[in-house]
């Protein structure tokens, strides 16, 4: 039988684990609202950015998930690439 020593500190290990699910919840969390908000700023020009790149090159969905539209896929790849010129920082 384990001791009341054992007991607390497991009691205190899963206290502990607790609160970093927590953390880590909140930060998934403010990392969805982040994309989230992105997407939602990128929507009044995204007809305008795929009719450009459409005109630019025809157009290749070799890059397509199954459930993906290729206005999807401008977007995913936008929020992918942080680094890439079209990356602003978002405004408060």
């Amino acid at each position: 039988m384990p001791s009341l020593k054992d007991i607390k500190r497991k009691v205190s290990a899963v206290q502990k684990t607790k609160q970093i699910t927590r953390a880590m919840n909140m930060v998934a969390a403010a990392k969805f609202k982040s994309a989230q908000l992105k997407m939602e700023n990128f929507r009044p020009y995204a007809g305008k950015f795929m009719d450009v790149l459409n005109s630019l090159a025809p157009v290749s969905y070799t890059h397509l998930r199954a459930h993906e539209t290729p206005e999807h896929l401008v977007c995913r790849l936008l929020l992918e690439n942080k680094n890439s010129p079209t990356h602003y920082p978002q405004r408060a």
